[in-house]
């Protein structure tokens, strides 16, 4: 396989493999901050979420020509493929087409194909970059999911890789969970010292109870129950620990505000000197604000643009389109899922509620998981009064006729809404990536070296795969 190509900034330091489009970084950040600022992003990523979809005529919205394009599919999940498919990666297969379809297909209007090139175009590569992998034994891969397992191997071996080039001894595993990566690391490698990190009592006591079965002695996997909030104790904790030797800094799918502080750890405790995090869940980021002027965006750089996210346009980033089950002219499409027919119900929920003058939400406006199972979803009547009782509005309060009146008055919306849904979602790939441009930024700043976004796993198996790496400067000991 052919050696990935080196790009520089203009401080002589090699650039993270940015889109095939650019070979500037600062030209890069700009494009992006300036996508996702543009009204339409901003519309279908929380400026009108697909739950007020009906309240705030969403689909009316969108450009007409779009609208009319999509609303001449035979099915609705077919338009959705064709969307999802128009920003997979390269190697991805698309959707097998009758004729009249690929028709259809063809006669997609230019505004929207632009639109959809301009967002593949702007996402960072996702094409897991060759790295080595390490064969697990039977007795720490039989503890594991095949989606662990594939990643826990993988990380295992660049960490280990790290470790060795900078003379590293020392792992600290940041929102260890259940322990998998450090015990790995513990039990394979007996001259590594591990410290993990959790604020699950349960998951840590599952965890000492693995390595114990392993026979893991405490001097090699020292687990602590430590909430994780970027303080000045947990980082004195940790320099107390490492005893004067070099650490690693480690988190496999740090949630939320977990890896900017990770970060931040790495930028300020002086034994730190290596960072490997894969981030998820970014709709637990916290956006900067008044009362939290830490928040995201975290580097400078991004603030210079202004950048600001949704809680939607977050959530978006946690979704993975093109790992969802393929909708083919072979499939039985008049089967309707459970999932569009959920958010179809949520969305009637909200103009009825709306119409009749209800205000159940926090002062804020945030609308609870209202707790829906599949039986629910029988029909809007039932996923109304399950609604209904999780909102503590009476029964009494909704009539059954006028339950049933707004089923029927709406029924023909659901491909409407499970489109403008799709929308939000076609944006979660460039949503990651500024996600993960923030963090670039950021340890640049800090002075960080060799930074890099490292397309680590196999995205059809993890499809959270962005590794943000960093190293600090070779130093006396």
């Amino acid at each position: 396989m052919a050696k990935r190509e080196c790009l520089l900034d203009s401080d002589g330091m090699t650039l993270p493999q940015l889109p095939c489009s650019y070979d500037n970084i600062d030209t890069y950040t700009t494009d992006l901050c300036h996508f996702l600022a543009t009204p339409l992003v901003r519309q279908i990523t929380g400026g009108i979420h697909a739950n007020d979809a009906l309240i705030y005529n969403a689909w009316e919205a969108l450009p007409r020509e779009w609208t009319e394009w999509l609303s001449a599919w035979p099915h609705h999940r077919l338009a959705q493929q064709d969307l999802i498919d128009s920003i997979g990666e390269e190697h991805e297969s698309g959707t097998i087409y009758c004729e009249v379809q690929s028709q259809l297909a063809r006669r997609r209007p230019e505004s929207l194909t632009d639109w959809l090139a301009t967002m593949k175009m702007l996402a960072l590569p996702r094409t897991q970059r060759p790295s080595p992998t390490i064969t697990l034994p039977e007795v720490l891969a039989d503890r594991m999911q095949p989606k662990k397992l594939a990643e826990v191997s993988t990380a295992a071996a660049y960490i280990r890789d790290i470790c060795q080039k900078k003379g590293i001894t020392r792992i600290v595993d940041m929102g260890s969970g259940q322990g998998y990566l450090s015990i790995t690391l513990a039990y394979l490698f007996p001259s590594l010292r591990c410290l993990s990190i959790d604020g699950s009592e349960s998951q840590v006591a599952g965890s000492q109870a693995f390595a114990t079965s392993l026979g893991i002695p405490d001097n090699r996997l020292r687990q602590v129950v430590q909430w994780i909030d970027g303080s000045s104790a947990l980082a004195s904790m940790i320099e107390d620990w490492a005893q004067g030797e070099s650490c690693m800094l480690v988190g496999l799918h740090a949630c939320g505000n977990l890896s900017e502080h990770m970060l931040r750890y790495f930028a300020a405790v002086p034994c730190i000197e290596a960072l490997a995090v894969v981030g998820c869940c970014y709709n637990h980021i916290i956006p900067r604000s008044p009362a939290n002027p830490a928040g995201f965006p975290i580097s400078t750089a991004l603030r210079k643009h202004n950048v600001t996210l949704s809680a939607t346009a977050l959530m978006t980033g946690c979704q993975a389109p093109n790992n969802w089950a393929r909708v083919d002219s072979g499939c039985s499409l008049e089967q309707t899922s459970v999932f569009s027919k959920r958010r179809l119900y949520r969305a009637i929920l909200e103009k009825l509620l709306h119409d009749r003058g209800f205000r159940p939400y926090a002062k804020d406006e945030t609308k609870p998981v209202l707790g829906i199972r599949k039986q629910d979803t029988a029909s809007f009547t039932s996923f109304a009064r399950r609604a209904m009782r999780c909102l503590n509005i009476a029964d009494d309060e909704l009539s059954a006729t006028e339950l049933k009146s707004y089923e029927q008055r709406y029924a023909d919306h659901e491909g409407q809404i499970a489109i403008l849904w799709t929308f939000s979602v076609l944006c979660c790939k460039v949503v990651e990536s500024l996600v993960a441009l923030d963090r670039y930024w950021f340890l640049k700043e800090q002075e960080g070296e060799a930074i890099d976004i490292i397309p680590i796993f196999d995205v059809s198996i993890s499809p959270r795969n962005l590794m943000i790496v960093s190293e600090k400067a070779c130093s006396e000991k």
